[in-house]
């Protein structure tokens, strides 16, 4: 027993040492094995990388079919530079646009891209991936079937920037027709002609803009470059003179003589021409109010005006003042305006009667006191000639503008006699400067008369509708009046003719 425990340790032991010795030499195979194995993984790994690190493109490789076999990305790129250019070709516009001008839209105007950087970014990967054989198989592959890369060109237009300066070069052109215009000529009452001078319109141009822009953008789009015209189309006025002369006519026409004493003073006559020459051409807008007195300004003989006689003492006596004479105008201004229907604002007749024009339709004026003034109650301008005609020994009046409605076509100015009023008895005034038994008569007895004006419509030569009330006018009564000495009694004094004296001057 003990024999056998002894030989069951030995087996056991030498197994022991059989099992580490096999053990051992396993350990050290297995680390040889590895190291060989780690030994040519590393050298396929160095063929590998030595295939990839050359950095040039491998064979095969083109681009818009030129080689880049062999090049590095740099020079590829300078070699594909001329490649780009070729594919962008002539691209801009030349825009025509009025006499021989233009706008070159040229390259400045555009962003170009191409994809090449994608391009080469990509080929010079190829082969580029896998196990060594692998990569050797693409590689003799690629050189052998090869690969080809077209580049693309990309071409973005600026149109805010273009459609701006093609609108700024095309909206210059544009040119407003002007329409056809006259003013009134003065002139003509004295040399003849046409009472207005008319001058004709001018055609305006109008380029085709948006036309023009709307082309231009489909071109862009399509890359179709070149010329672009910027055409225009001519724009007639909308006024001509024909249209003018048919839309000023005359309304009125008032004349009234001065050939007879005391309406041919030669002073009186001059201050006429001068108040004709002045309101002569006035034009009154439509609303507007025209105020003879503020037409002729002051008369004073510092401004040119003569001495002629006016009414003084309510109508009893006259005198001459600078510009005596200008109510012949003003009073031939009143009776056409009435007969050109216009709207009178202010008018009062004198406060005695004249003999230029009929009773009850007569307008004073004098200078800070009454004034004539009148408003144009149309909606164009009226316009006022007047002027004296030396040969027939008249004051002219004509009163243009719109032509009257279709209701009328003439007007009637007249007046009735109202009221007769007839003097009172002789009054005496006292002169302090007269002595006894001097007198004077201060004024001749005068009969007042009131009247009545109308106007009367008329269409074809027959009335239209009864007269209408246009102003009531009363020519002031006068008693004979006699200046006497203080204390004169008529009761008991006697004027004797021997004793009457000259009036003092006024």
């Amino acid at each position: 027993m003990r024999t056998f425990i002894k030989y069951f340790v030995s087996v056991l032991f030498s197994a022991g040492i059989i099992f580490f010795a096999v053990k051992h030499v396993g350990v050290i195979y297995a680390d040889s094995m590895n190291s060989y194995v780690e030994n040519i993984n590393a050298d396929v790994q160095a063929k590998r990388e030595a295939l990839l690190s050359k950095g040039v493109f491998r064979d095969g490789i083109t681009i818009n079919g030129i080689s880049v076999s062999g090049m590095t990305v740099s020079e590829a790129r300078n070699v594909l530079a001329p490649i780009e250019e070729g594919l962008i070709g002539d691209i801009g516009f030349k825009i025509e646009y009025g006499d021989d001008k233009e706008l070159i839209i040229d390259r400045d105007y555009f962003t170009i891209t191409y994809n090449t950087d994608d391009i080469l970014a990509e080929a010079i990967m190829l082969a580029s991936d896998g196990e060594l054989e692998s990569l050797r198989q693409q590689i003799d592959d690629l050189a052998k079937n090869g690969q080809n890369y077209d580049i693309e060109c990309n071409i973005t237009a600026d149109i805010d920037r273009i459609t701006e300066e093609v609108r700024e070069v095309s909206d210059a052109l544009n040119v407003e027709p002007v329409n056809a215009t006259f003013k009134a000529n003065p002139k003509s009452v004295y040399n003849g002609g046409d009472r207005f001078s008319y001058v004709e319109g001018k055609n305006g141009f109008r380029a085709k803009t948006e036309e023009a822009i709307e082309e231009l953008t489909a071109r862009i789009k399509n890359k179709d470059y070149g010329t672009i015209v910027i055409e225009g189309e001519v724009v007639e006025p909308d006024v001509k003179v024909s249209d003018l002369k048919g839309k000023l006519v005359k309304r009125s026409y008032y004349q009234s003589g001065y050939g007879y004493s005391p309406y041919n003073a030669p002073n009186r006559v001059f201050n006429i021409k001068k108040a004709c020459g002045i309101v002569n051409g006035s034009v009154i807008r439509p609303g507007s109010t025209f105020s003879i007195n503020t037409c002729l300004g002051p008369r004073t003989e510092g401004r040119g005006w003569l001495p002629a006689p006016g009414f003084i003492n309510g109508g009893a006596n006259s005198v001459d003042s600078p510009g005596g004479g200008v109510c012949h105008v003003s009073s031939t201004l009143y009776n056409a305006v009435i007969r050109a229907d216009l709207q009178i604002v202010y008018r009062i007749n004198h406060s005695s009667h004249v003999g230029y024009v009929p009773w009850g339709l007569d307008a004073t004026i004098d200078t800070n006191g009454p004034d004539f003034k009148f408003a144009n109650n149309t909606d164009t301008n009226a316009y006022i000639f007047m002027w004296v005609d030396t040969n027939k020994q008249c004051v002219c009046c004509e009163i243009w503008g719109e032509r009257f409605p279709s209701k009328f076509d003439k007007i009637d100015f007249y007046a009735k006699l109202v009221e007769t009023i007839e003097p009172t008895d002789v009054e005496y005034v006292v002169d302090s400067t007269l002595s006894a038994p001097n007198w004077y008569v201060k004024n001749t007895a005068k009969t007042g008369y009131k009247y009545q004006s109308y106007k009367q419509y008329y269409k074809n030569g027959s009335p239209v509708g009864g007269p209408k009330e246009v102003a009531t006018s009363i020519y002031r009564m006068h008693p004979k009046r006699i200046c006497v000495w203080s204390g004169f009694d008529p009761a008991v004094d006697t004027l004797s003719a021997s004793n009457r004296v000259s009036p003092p001057s006024p």
